[in-house]
């Protein structure tokens, strides 16, 4: 297919999208779609924690997912919709005696701006709720940004334990997105399924995987498409084994999929951080940068000059364009259940002691922040990490993305891989058990000294990251 007939392609998509309301060129791919954390949300919790902690809530560190004691049966999940703090009913709360909550806030784009205008607006709602059900616990959240200012909501996911389980824990997070490639029907399988498995990828970072249960998050202009949404949540949740349970959906009229999921688990989480040690190397799972190929193919079809000017830098031209963003989306449409048993097989179990020469020490996955999750990973374990390598998909249109201000971070993706640090010897385990059944990871570091969380990395890394507040993060070093 040449440009004409791509274009033409596109347009129409474009057209349909504007059929349902939906301004195609609002939407947020992926992860791209979350409140910065590094400059909004992170300040935004830090103002408002310690008034909440006086009124009894307690906010989790920052982890990939909320976790407790306990099974999949043991506790009952009842989703409240808010859209300001007087639709927090006290009553109704009181009644329901959570323990803790899983929260999905979506914030107009002037709230998410800065952490002045977000701390507002969780403040209200929070205060509520801390009020209602004292030594609550917000186990994980989840913030995205809208540019409809009707469609600004919080869920709560409010989890109350019937039976604690001391040989088992329950993992749980919320990921939800708006779209994952604005070319494509906004109601095709793929779409649904970079969601949830995007959603569920928290769980398979801690190697868990075991009694899924998925509790779908849904919105879209049109009964039709959600229909269509929620056929393809079911099927997959066939596919991989899972229970789909049905809660009350926002219905804003905006565009949106995702979903709270949990599992079990019966070992202990990669949370090893005091046990890093030097010497101890970096995997991630596969090559990262996901969201670079689908805003640059985006922008190459609104501009042809943009499409030219990639074709005369990088020899790429829009179907080559067209190949490599479908391959990766096909990639992200697949869920990373593979890498969640290759972890588990290395985790200890609970009452069992972490061995570094059989277990993995710790994990993230490589979502909105891209390569910043290794600083991430630097303060948590108190560590300080060299960085050999970048493993992106495609350098080129991560550069090209960069330098064309197309994305401020173009290492960031969706349903991405997952990065681990453990010992040689289990990095060698991990590595070729992932190649045998066809993944792709690629070592690209290791850890130098404890004490002080520094992360090195080559200085190519600017050639793809623009933000500046990410790249002052990191010291840069010439290879």
């Amino acid at each position: 297919m040449g440009y004409e007939e791509l274009f033409r392609e596109f347009s129409k998509r474009v057209e349909d999208y504007r059929s349902l309301g939906v301004n195609p060129f609002s939407l947020a791919t992926g992860c791209a779609v979350k409140v910065d954390l590094l400059t909004v949300l992170y300040p935004a919790i830090r103002s408002i924690r310690g008034d909440l902690e006086k009124l009894g809530m307690r906010i989790a560190p920052r982890r990939d997912a909320d976790i407790f004691q306990g099974s999949i049966e043991g506790f009952r999940l009842f989703r409240e919709i808010y859209r300001s703090e007087d639709d927090v009913n006290i009553e109704r709360l009181k009644e329901i005696s959570p323990s803790r909550a899983i929260v999905l806030a979506q914030v107009h784009q002037r709230v998410a701006d800065n952490p002045e205008s977000l701390a507002r607006v969780i403040r209200g709602i929070y205060t509520r709720v801390a009020q209602a059900a004292p030594g609550i616990i917000i186990g994980k959240g989840h913030s995205i940004v809208t540019a409809d200012s009707k469609a600004q909501f919080m869920a709560f996911d409010y989890i109350r334990i019937n039976n604690e389980n001391y040989d088992r824990l329950v993992v749980g997070n919320n990921d939800t997105i708006q779209i994952i490639d604005p070319a494509e029907d906004p109601g095709s399988p793929r779409q649904t399924a970079v969601a949830l498995g995007n959603s569920l990828n928290d769980l398979y970072t801690l190697g868990a995987w075991r009694n899924t249960t998925i509790i779908p998050v849904i919105d879209s202009p049109s009964r039709e498409l959600t229909r269509r949404i929620e056929d393809n949540m079911r099927r997959y949740a066939e596919s991989i084994g899972a229970k789909l349970v049905e809660a009350p959906q926002p219905r804003t009229g905006a565009l949106l999929m995702g979903a709270t999921v949990f599992a079990e688990t019966d070992r202990k989480p990669p949370f090893f951080y005091d046990e890093v040690s030097p010497g101890m190397e970096i995997l991630v799972t596969r090559p990262i940068g996901e969201l670079a190929s689908i805003n640059v193919y985006m922008m190459c079809m609104l501009d042809r000059e943009i499409a030219e000017e990639l074709r005369r830098q990088f020899g790429i031209d829009v179907e080559k364009l067209l190949d490599i963003k479908s391959s990766i989306i096909d990639r992200m449409s697949r869920p990373n259940i593979d890498v969640a048993r290759a972890i588990e097989k290395r985790l200890p179990q609970i009452d069992e002691d972490f061995d570094p020469s059989r277990h993995v020490a710790a994990t993230t996955d490589v979502t909105g922040p891209g390569i910043y999750v290794i600083k991430e990973l630097a303060e948590l374990t108190r560590s300080s990490i060299r960085i050999d390598r970048i493993p992106l998909i495609s350098p080129e249109l991560s550069e090209f993305a960069t330098r064309n201000y197309i994305i401020p971070n173009a290492t960031s993706g969706t349903n991405g891989a997952v990065v681990m640090i453990a010992s040689p010897r289990v990095i060698d385990e991990i590595e070729g058990e992932l190649r045998d059944r066809g993944e792709e990871p690629i070592r690209i570091g290791r850890v130098v000294t404890k004490g002080e969380a520094r992360v090195m990395v080559p200085s190519i890394v600017r050639k793809y990251i623009s933000a500046k507040a990410y790249l002052k993060e990191f010291d840069l070093y010439e290879a």
